[in-house]
């Protein structure tokens, strides 16, 4: 990768997918409680407790093997490259992705009309699965000191794999990066 370009924390990208998908789930799961439902709200949460250890395991093993090739595949970061601090990360996605979020929590809610809370809590499995898997690779990253990255465009990670570009890492240091206020770094006094 040459030029100059920005990255975020590939960590920081799927939690945040992870968070969103939890609180998406949540909502569902209330929502099927207290809307009656096609299937009843028993049968409901009997299907949902099956759906959602059954997504959990698909957040935890899709694309795992995959994620680790692009890992050992990933060459050291570039020095002209600008890191993305966390909180920004965090901030872009929200803000990028809102109508999304938007989309997922009505779509669950309009499922709990069959199924009472089985589509949240297969969406919070899937959360949690997703958030176990960037667990597994922050413990990796602690392991090797050294911190995974992937190119700001690149930040859903969810989309189609010929679609995202190669990962790049640093050493640990760079995950304290800090945001950059009118041309000055901020301190702290």
């Amino acid at each position: 990768m040459r030029g100059t370009y920005a990255l975020a924390r590939v960590v920081v990208i799927r939690a945040t997918v992870a968070r969103t998908l939890l609180w998406i789930g949540v909502v569902g799961m209330l929502a099927g409680l207290l809307i009656p439902s096609v299937t009843g709200r028993r049968h409901g949460v009997m299907i949902g407790a099956a759906a959602g250890v059954l997504a959990a395991l698909l957040g935890l093993l899709l694309r795992s093997r995959w994620y680790r090739a692009r890992i050992a595949a990933a060459d050291k970061a570039a020095f002209a490259v600008t890191l993305e601090p966390p909180q920004a990360t965090r901030r872009r996605l929200a803000r990028d992705n809102a109508l999304w979020l938007l989309v997922g929590m009505i779509a669950v809610c309009a499922a709990a009309l069959a199924a009472a809370p089985a589509a949240g809590m297969a969406v919070f499995g899937y959360g949690f699965g997703l958030f176990l898997a960037t667990r597994l690779t922050a413990r990796w990253e602690r392991a090797n000191e050294t911190l995974v990255w992937a190119r700001t465009e690149d930040a859903r990670l969810l989309g189609r794999r010929s679609r995202i570009g190669a990962f790049a890492t640093t050493g640990p240091a760079a995950g304290q990066v800090r945001p950059v206020v009118k041309g000055a770094a901020r301190t702290r006094g």
